[in-house]
């Protein structure tokens, strides 16, 4: 069970930061950071069989692969910026994981615009 693993990972990561937190903050943060990584790592494999589920999906449903592209940029940039700004948090840098958040909605903004723009196109096409 990959869960178990990631668990397992993260709480040895918070247990070990918590001891040495007090003589080293810094060797703490690089711990944190260390186990994000790994784990993160160890999830991405699995996205490529949520990919590929998602391609199954959209050709049972005859949708454009342009926009199964899209939403699976949409994911991809939501969870970067999500791990971009849990490991800014992790350090203390709230303002900039503030900046990564903000950063990651203006893009999946952007990302979005031809589904947006085909969808106004739809309703445009059924309004007499």
């Amino acid at each position: 069970m990959e869960i178990a693993k990631i668990v397992g990972i993260g709480l040895v990561s918070v247990i070990l930061a918590m001891a040495v937190r007090k003589q080293n903050p810094e060797f703490a943060l690089l711990i944190s950071i260390s186990a994000s990584v790994i784990i993160f790592l160890m999830v991405t494999p699995l996205l490529g069989q949520a990919i590929g589920m998602l391609q199954n999906i959209a050709g049972l449903m005859d949708t454009s692969s342009q926009y199964v592209t899209i939403l699976m940029k949409i994911i991809a940039i939501a969870y970067i910026a999500e791990f971009g700004a849990q490991i800014c948090l992790d350090a203390g840098e709230s303002a900039v994981a503030a900046k990564i958040e903000l950063g990651g909605k203006v893009l999946i903004m952007v990302t979005s615009a031809p589904v947006l723009f085909g969808l106004a196109n739809l309703i445009a096409g059924i309004m007499p």
